[in-house]
Formats: structure tokens, C-alpha cells, sequence
């Protein structure tokens, strides 16, 4: 077994082994070169034909673990495929970056982040609320005393191959909603908490053919009701146009609109007060986030990140058993079934 080595100079790029198939592999594939901080020294997960050319490849991850000299793991196959990955990975003592989310259900989060505490691991699932705040969120001149009172959620995207794995609920855990959605999910968490109180309804309405085997919701409803009487409203769907992606916060006397590649201020009649651009290359910065998490050893500032992904998964776990049992479902109780505290504001 060889030791991963995080104490190569900060000029060198950090060895680091890519685990993953499917649609998600390109992106990070791109990212991880964008990135610019990581070397790619082998590979597993994916078919021969379909690995990078000129680096090592391995059927048997479990093999190329082993006997791999790297720091670090980074994960891009299905929900249920990177959580058997990370097990694997953090088995020898290496850290991880993936995608979101989290896991497939909230125990199964719980279970993700007991496994990741470990001494020294950095254990990092990319965060999009973090890039917002990087180059938007701090910037924007907000009223004094914003806050907001209503949210809107609005995402509607193409609607992803019969065949794909987003469509299983057990390698993604839901669809529309836990999918592309995911992201404005992550931002309404950071942003104004867990709700009290979650009513909601998901459906299966399109397919790509007749004959498609579609399992997880392409449209999904839901209300929300905060504890200080605000409330959201959140609809995601795939295959149902116009294609957008925006959540809205509403205060007393402003809005804010964040979309994928932007954040606005906006006065009560629409005029726009302040706008900031986000830079279409998270997923690249994310992994540079991860690296100076790896490189200065902070575990405690990754456990953050995995706290506010936690907190998301029991969001949708609320959304997906209300539309279930047809009754309202509280967030926070996830927490207590679980035995942990509750997030923080």
C-alpha cells in the first residue's frame, strides 16, 4: 500500500485518482483540468473505451486503490455509486470531493458524515451556495435589514435519457427536485434555514417514450412555512418548457433574484438596484476549494460544508414523504429520529 503524500509543494499539482461513469464524468473531467491544481494518475469506474487517454486504468477500483500513489479521490458516477466509491476511498486514509447530493435519504447522509469523520480527512461534496457567496452574495449592496418573507424556486430543465441513472431511485434517490434543482435547494438552506412545516406533491407525468421505465418525480411541488411565518414555494420539473433555473427571495421592500449565472437586487416595481455576475465555472473553483482544504489540512472547515448538505437532504426527504403520505412533514424531525442537533441559522 503506498500513503497518500499531501506534502508536496503548493507549485505541484496534487495526485489525485478518478472514480466515476456515466454523464457526470465529462464535467468533471473538464473541471479537474480547468482547475488547474490536480494530476489525474489513474482511473476506475468507467468503461476502457471510455477512459482518459495516456492514464492508468484499472477494472477493479478496489485494485487500483490499493496500489495507487495519490492524495485525494474524486468521484463522478451515480448517487448510489459515489457513496460505495467514498467508502472505498476513505478505507486508505485518502480525501474525496464529489458531486451532491449527499446521499440518497437523510439516514443515509448520517451515515455518510459518520464514515467521513476521520482525523486529517477532508471529505468535500461540491457546494454551488459557496460559489454564489464567492462572487456574488457579499458583494450586492442589500438593504439594510433584509430578509426574506417569500421565496420562489422555479427550475425547469430537459428531462434526462430513459436510460440514465437520474431516472432510478435507487442510484439517484429522487429526480428533478434532488437533481438540477439541487443547487437552489443548497442556497434556500443557507439562506433561511430549515422550514417548520413542508407540504408537497411529486409526479411522474412525462416520458421519452411510451414504454419508458422512469422512476424518479419530473415535476414536484412544494410549500413551505418558516417558524417567524415566511414562507417558499418551490417547483421543479424536467422536460416541461420554458427552461429556467431561479430562486427568488422577496423582503419588505426589495427582491433577490439568483439564477445560474447571475445575481440581481431589485426594488418592489422590478428595477433593477445591483447586479453581479457568477462565473459558469464552479464546478473548476470547487476543486480548487478542495485542494486548499486538502492542502491546509482542514477537516473542520469541509464538516461545514457537509452540515448545510445534510441539512438539504433532510429538506427533500420532508418534500418526498409529504407527497407520500399526503400530510405536512417537519424537517427538523429527521434530526431528532437521528439523535442530532438541529442546524444553525
Amino acid at each position: 500500500m503506498t500513503v497518500p503524500n499531501n506534502e508536496r509543494g503548493s507549485n505541484q499539482r496534487l495526485p489525485v485518482v478518478l472514480l466515476g461513469d456515466g454523464e457526470r464524468l465529462r464535467a468533471v473531467v473538464a473541471a479537474a483540468a480547468a482547475s488547474g491544481l490536480i494530476e489525474i494518475v489513474a482511473q476506475s469506474g468507467m468503461p476502457q473505451a471510455a477512459a482518459l487517454p495516456n492514464i492508468p486504468w484499472q477494472n477493479d477500483p478496489r485494485v487500483l486503490l490499493a496500489d495507487v500513489d495519490a492524495a485525494a479521490a474524486l468521484l463522478a458516477g451515480s448517487t448510489r455509486a459515489d457513496l460505495a466509491a467514498a467508502d472505498l476511498v476513505i478505507e486508505r486514509g485518502m480525501h474525496v470531493w464529489r458531486l451532491p447530493p449527499l446521499a440518497r435519504s437523510f439516514s443515509e447522509s448520517c451515515e455518510a458524515l459518520r464514515r467521513a469523520a476521520r482525523p486529517g480527512l477532508v471529505y468535500r461534496v461540491a457546494s454551488w451556495w459557496e460559489h454564489v457567496v464567492d462572487h456574488a452574495w457579499g458583494e450586492i449592496a442589500w438593504p439594510e435589514g433584509f430578509r426574506p418573507l417569500l421565496s420562489e424556486l422555479r427550475l425547469a430543465q430537459p428531462a434526462p435519457a430513459e436510460t440514465s441513472w437520474r431516472v432510478s431511485i435507487s442510484e439517484s434517490g429522487g429526480g428533478a427536485l434532488a437533481g438540477e434543482a439541487y443547487g437552489l435547494c443548497e442556497v434556500l438552506v443557507a439562506t433561511r434555514n430549515l422550514p417548520e412545516r413542508v407540504f408537497a406533491a411529486t409526479r411522474v407525468f412525462r416520458r421519452a417514450t411510451p414504454a419508458g421505465t422512469r422512476e424518479a418525480e419530473d415535476s414536484a411541488t412544494a410549500l413551505l412555512e418558516y417558524v417567524d411565518g415566511g414562507l417558499a414555494a418551490l417547483t421543479a420539473a424536467w422536460g416541461v418548457p420554458p427552461t429556467q433555473t431561479q430562486l427568488l427571495h422577496h423582503g419588505a421592500s426589495a427582491s433577490a433574484q439568483l439564477t445560474g449565472d447571475s445575481l440581481s437586487l431589485l426594488d418592489s416595481a422590478g428595477t433593477v438596484l445591483d447586479h453581479r455576475p457568477l462565473p459558469t465555472d464552479w464546478l473548476a473553483a470547487d476543486i480548487q476549494r478542495f485542494v486548499a482544504l486538502v492542502r491546509g489540512s482542514a477537516a473542520d472547515r469541509a464538516a461545514v460544508t457537509l452540515e448545510r448538505h445534510l441539512a438539504v437532504s433532510a429538506l427533500l426527504e420532508a418534500i418526498y414523504l409529504s407527497s407520500q403520505t399526503h400530510h405536512p412533514e417537519a424537517p427538523l424531525k429527521f434530526y431528532e429520529v437521528q439523535g442530532r442537533s438541529a442546524p444553525r441559522a
